[in-house]
């Protein structure tokens, strides 16, 4: 038997159970059926066919307790819950859907062992899951949205799939008004129906592009540029403090976080505070 499973959160632990009573089935993962139907037709096998995930369930909680067991792991403070933890995996850029359901059941129900990192596997995707939040909390520390045609936008680079998780989290902070978060050719919208869109929606970034085009340009880059350097202190300048709060790897995350950490490193140019006014 085949058991050919979408990597979501949904289709993991749909493969989970599927694969837990047959530990002989071959693992198959697609993102649609289009893809799952191009690997079946290379692969040329007749065996039957077992498809999971391909259609929202919303049952994540409970296949989680199925698997898991309702007793709690023994987890650091930080860790994720399970259904968590597997969401986060299948945003790192490493993982192997098959893997990852192979690793779960070989679990037998004891969660300890997807935090404990005994095993060789087991330690990775910890690792894996580690990765994959430090990205995001680093995306939300420095990341530096823009204000542009009244839509609160950014362009993240992340090796990991976190554009989605970010976005819901500038949604959150900032409830009046649409914002975005693009990522090479795709874009992340919150509060959307603000402008007409759906209120949580994955769009191409040329559209949110060319509603920004349209409206006049709020020029807070440029803003923020006179303030810092109007109230900047040479005198009082930590150049090594500076560094340890916003490394070079997140300076990376948005156009106001480079200027910033050009900053740190090279000092400002000579600036009066009438400026600002």
């Amino acid at each position: 038997m085949i058991i050919a499973f979408n990597p979501t959160v949904d289709g993991i632990l749909l493969a989970c159970l599927c694969f837990r009573d047959d530990l002989d089935a071959e693992l198959i993962f697609a993102k649609d059926v289009g893809e799952l139907d191009r690997k079946l037709s290379f692969s040329g096998s007749n065996a039957q066919v077992r498809r999971l995930g391909f259609t929202p369930c919303g049952k994540a909680e409970s296949l989680s307790i199925e698997i898991f067991g309702k007793r709690k792991a023994r987890m650091a403070r930080f860790d994720p819950n399970p259904t968590r933890y597997v969401d986060l995996l299948l945003r790192h850029k490493d993982c192997d859907p098959v893997e990852l359901v192979q690793l779960i059941v070989s679990c037998n129900g004891d969660t300890d062992q997807l935090y404990s990192g005994k095993g060789r596997l087991a330690k990775r995707y910890y690792n894996y899951m580690r990765d994959v939040s430090r990205a995001y909390e680093r995306l939300c520390m420095f990341s530096r949205p823009e204000f542009k045609g009244g839509i609160l936008s950014v362009v993240v680079d992340s090796p990991h799939d976190i554009g989605e998780l970010f976005c819901g989290w500038l949604a959150r902070k900032n409830p009046d008004v649409p914002v975005a978060v693009m990522v090479n050719s795709v874009a992340w919208v919150g509060n959307g129906d603000l402008i007409g869109l759906d209120r949580f929606a994955k769009i191409k970034s040329a559209f949110i592009e060319s509603l920004q085009s349209t409206s006049g340009s709020d020029d807070v880059d440029d803003l923020w540029d006179v303030y810092y350097d109007s109230q900047m202190i040479e005198s009082r300048r930590n150049i090594g403090l500076a560094k340890k709060v916003q490394p070079k790897l997140s300076a990376s995350m948005s156009k106001m976080a480079k200027r910033d950490r050009y900053k740190v490193e090279r000092g400002i140019s000579s600036c009066r505070l009438d400026s600002f006014a």
